[in-house]
């Protein structure tokens, strides 16, 4: 992994497990590119791949497998297959503009928007933690500073 995910919302109490999360990711040294949704740490949901060679896959994923569901492979050629996936083999191949494969693009889609829209207000909360770090250092230092203007009197 090169690049792990931005995690914009963990469900439940135990940090072992994020219950979702969207993000970007570089699952390998190749370039291969991903966005999308994530369950414990998996690709799993509805994401864009972008494999280094070109192609992409927009559709449902399944524990970092292409989904015994619909998606669509677009080749760098400009060539696509649609339909529905059993890990990464189409078994059942149908037009780009029948529902079911629209509605799986779609949300593909949706997740990579979402996943854009997540990076400033990920950027706004880094800021604003180091803002809080740096007024409890500045708390802190007035805190020494008082107890020491207290003692030498």
């Amino acid at each position: 992994m090169t690049e792990t995910h931005n995690s914009t919302e963990k469900k439940g109490i135990n940090q072992a497990f994020i219950a979702s999360a969207l993000g970007f990711h570089s699952p390998s040294l190749n370039g291969d590119k991903y966005a999308g949704e994530y369950f414990e740490d998996k690709i799993h949901g509805f994401g864009v791949y972008h494999f280094a060679n070109g192609n992409h896959y927009e559709g449902a994923w399944h524990e970092a497998r292409k989904e015994e569901g619909n998606g669509k492979y677009g080749f760098k050629t400009g060539d696509t297959k649609c339909g529905e996936q059993d890990d990464g083999n189409l078994v059942n191949g149908l037009s780009p503009e029948t529902g079911l494969v629209r509605k799986a693009v779609q949300s593909a889609r949706e997740m990579v928007r979402k996943c854009v829209d997540q990076r400033p207000v990920d950027e706004q909360v880094v800021q604003a933690v180091a803002a809080a770090k740096n007024a409890a250092k500045a708390a802190r230092v007035a805190a020494v500073k008082a107890v020491q203007n207290q003692i030498n009197g």
